[in-house]
């Protein structure tokens, strides 16, 4: 499991994510939103968890942002003054769940547990298998449009290639993914 953990309270950051570490799970953390936003790409995480208020871009903000880069991971918002509009604010930004400040680890671990039980969108989903199979980024582009049902040759007018290197392409997906055709 890898975790992506935005917080400006050092000491909140440093604890909580030396607990995931001990447990084995790999977490990166960021103090501010603006640097997640720059590593954060789709299907790079399994989890992002966020403070809401942070200086400069809010974890709402951070995930809305990162919802327009296509990036679907699911997301745990933190916050100490929970309310009605900073719960709505985080639905409309896809959150998957408010945790109200304080809380403990072991609160924050059953949370990220449930969460990653159903991960929600079939988006995410499709984003980590992706990113597993390692595909050059022309691969990447290509595979999102097989997963979106288009044949070689509207591929191939869309990206406004030949309907040969578009089968090129694909074929070299379906080695990488162990697969012989779409239905697959």
């Amino acid at each position: 499991m890898k975790i992506a953990y935005v917080e400006d309270d050092i000491d909140s950051l440093l604890i909580f994510s030396k607990k995931f570490k001990d447990e084995g799970i790999v977490c990166d953390c960021f103090e501010t939103a603006e640097e997640a936003l720059k590593k954060i790409e789709a299907g790079s995480y399994d989890l992002l968890i966020s403070d809401i208020r942070l200086p400069g871009i809010s974890g709402v903000s951070l995930l809305s942002k990162l919802r327009q880069k296509h990036v679907y991971t699911p997301c745990l918002l933190i916050t100490a003054f929970s309310n009605l509009q900073m719960t709505k604010q985080a639905l409309n930004a896809n959150a998957n769940y408010l945790l109200e400040k304080p809380f403990t680890y072991a609160a924050l671990r059953n949370i990220v547990n449930r969460i990653l039980l159903s991960p929600g969108s079939l988006q995410y989903c499709a984003d980590r298998g992706l990113e597993k199979l390692k595909l050059t980024d022309r691969e990447n582009e290509i595979a999102r449009l097989i997963l979106k049902g288009l044949s070689n040759f509207e591929i191939a007018k869309t990206l406004y290639k030949k309907k040969k290197t578009v089968k090129q392409y694909v074929s070299q997906i379906f080695e990488k993914s162990a697969v012989s055709s779409r239905a697959e």
